[in-house]
């Protein structure tokens, strides 16, 4: 006598006619032994699953859901599939307040709480941390695939709190007769139609199938016409390729690095974040994958990260004197170093429309063009370069010196080669301090010891790393021949900042950022030769757009910049690495 393990889940929204008379019957034993071909009700009602889908203690909305294969990450995490008809009954409910809450209730009525995560036109995904589910078999032999089904069973839980298991004889509709609406979805998928007397509380339940020899998933119903009686179900076969579609099976855990949704699918924005995701998207970041957020997992490589010692512009709310790690290089640097680097450095943000693409610090400087001299911002050119290396010249440009002074920003020259950016303020600053570059040293260019400066561009802070001038190795990976190394450390805001002389605060060269310990820059002889070939701003002389300093040489240097991805140590450490036995 076998057994077909399953598992489903169970929403409320509403009073919806969850309990209406139907034959889905509530005990399994109803049907006849000869029609389930022999199955007890106990192994078969083991492994079904209820969620809730609750406001307060109030009931919303109701469905089943069928358990799926654990997943390759560490953490374990159950996972199970149902319609897409929660979501929208979901969506419909979810108010400003995000005050909905999703709960998984077992055959034995324990519950715990449920996340939903992945969907599309026809499926769902609800999670929840249990110890051990058992999951569907979707890996069905070439026997059972090929045998004819005697009986076909489609079960669910009731929607009450007894947890019922209800089972019905469903029969398979053949091309000629009416089919209910198909969900939308991706075109990888076939949706079948079968004749069935259910509720919407079947929605997500399996499908059982049952020969003489087997008893197998045959699919899961994913809609339901409740006036025809016509159910949709996702074949075994096509509910596989769907849910590898989904990333959902997979033979090594999944890397959030670069990670993006599969084509055609969708993620709910988790319960009680829908500010903090809609934030991140606002700041350019990728949305959170399925249950990093909920889990407390980390956005890394932001441009908001730290380095070195900070410092707080006057007025600052808030204490940072003991905030940073290594030397405290602000109380080390010359009293009228640390004053021209705070009128001076400015932190930067190019936009796409309401959607930040990226943020760097910047040196004001003196332009000695045609007209009188006027204030400049040098920085690196990858404020406004694309992911294909090309340079946006419509992206809306701000300038933030605090503590209160925003202005808009207009791209002036760029040299993708060397990958630096002039940008012109719009508006005048106040209380600044440029420097005048393009005045000689009456140093050598390379001292001992150097300090990295950067400006965090949401508060607004000073960040300083100290170190020393190193020569480059192979191992840098921005390629430009032209670099320099410093032992200086540096996150993606120091983009584009200076690197000074730590004894007087001349400016050495450029920084740029690559993920290693050490920090490449551009010497100042160098960013010199490049702009002392301009005579004059674009602005200056009428021309409405930005200037190339390349001359039509081909662009030989790539610049990449690490990208932001989230991290969760459980969910994308794959289990085959953990020792035996976990």
């Amino acid at each position: 006598m076998g057994f077909i393990p399953m598992g489903l889940a169970s929403f409320y929204v509403g009073s919806p006619s969850l309990s209406q008379p139907s034959s889905f019957t509530r005990a399994w034993d109803r049907l006849c032994p000869e029609d389930i071909g022999g199955v007890s009700c106990s192994p078969h009602q083991q492994f079904i699953f209820k969620p809730l889908y609750c406001a307060g203690d109030k009931m919303l909305f109701a469905c089943s859901g069928t358990a799926l294969p654990r997943g390759r990450e560490k953490l374990r995490v159950a996972r199970f599939v149902t319609s897409a008809r929660l979501i929208t009954e979901f969506n419909k409910k979810r108010t400003k307040d995000d005050n909905l809450r999703i709960q998984v209730r077992l055959p034995d009525n324990t519950i715990t709480d449920g996340f939903l995560g992945l969907f599309d036109g026809n499926i769902a995904i609800v999670s929840a941390l249990l110890p051990y589910v058992h999951p569907v078999n979707l890996d069905l032999s070439k026997d059972e695939r090929d045998c004819k089904p005697i009986h076909l069973i489609a079960a669910g839980l009731e929607a009450k709190k007894d947890t019922s298991l209800m089972v019905t004889k469903v029969k398979v509709l053949s091309s000629g007769q009416k089919r209910p609406r198909r969900p939308r979805g991706p075109t990888l998928v076939s949706v079948n139609s079968l004749n069935c007397d259910i509720t919407e509380a079947g929605l997500g339940g399996p499908v059982i199938a049952f020969s003489t020899e087997y008893e197998f998933l045959s699919g899961v119903i994913v809609s339901y016409d409740c006036e025809n009686k016509v159910a949709g179900y996702l074949p075994t076969k096509a509910l596989r390729r769907l849910l590898k579609h989904f990333q959902i099976l997979r033979a090594k855990a999944i890397s959030f690095r670069g990670y993006s949704l599969p084509s055609g699918v969708q993620c709910v924005i988790p319960l009680g974040l829908w500010v903090s995701v809609q934030r991140f998207i606002s700041l350019g970041y990728p949305s959170p994958p399925p249950l990093v957020c909920e889990l407390n997992g980390t956005l890394v490589n932001t441009f908001e990260e730290d380095f070195g010692r900070l410092l707080a512009w006057e007025g600052y709310p808030f204490g940072v004197a003991q905030r940073g790690h290594g030397d405290n290089v602000w109380e080390e640097l010359p009293t009228e170093v640390v004053m021209n680097v705070s009128q001076s450095v400015v932190s930067l943000a190019s936009f796409d429309g309401d959607v930040r693409r990226f943020a760097c610090t910047g040196l004001l400087i003196k332009w000695p063009g045609s007209l009188e001299t006027q204030v400049v911002v040098l920085t690196s050119a990858s404020l406004v370069r694309t992911n294909e290396d090309k340079i946006n010249e419509n992206l809306t440009i701000k300038v933030f010196l605090p503590p209160e002074q925003h202005v808009e920003g207009k791209l002036e020259l760029y040299h993708q080669n060397y990958n630096i950016a002039i940008v012109s303020v719009r508006s005048r600053l106040n209380d600044i301090s440029p420097q005048d570059i393009f005045m000689p040293l009456t140093k050598p260019e390379s001292p001992e010891v150097v300090v990295a400066i950067g400006r965090n561009p949401s508060k607004g802070l000073l960040m300083a790393s100290k170190g020393r001038v190193e020569p480059p190795y192979k191992n840098c990976k921005l390629k430009c021949k032209a670099l320099k190394l410093s032992t200086c450390q540096i996150k993606k805001a120091g983009i584009g900042g200076p690197l000074i002389d730590f004894h007087n605060g001349s400016f050495i060269g450029m920084n740029f950022y690559d993920g290693s310990k050490t920090t490449p820059f551009l010497r100042r002889s160098t960013i010199i030769n490049v702009l002392k070939k301009v005579t004059d701003l674009p602005s200056n002389s009428g021309s409405t757009g930005p200037m190339s300093l390349m001359n039509n040489v081909a662009n030989k240097n790539w610049w990449p910049v690490p990208e932001a991805y989230w991290y969760h140590g459980e969910l994308d450490v794959d289990k085959s690495i953990l020792p035996w036995g976990f």
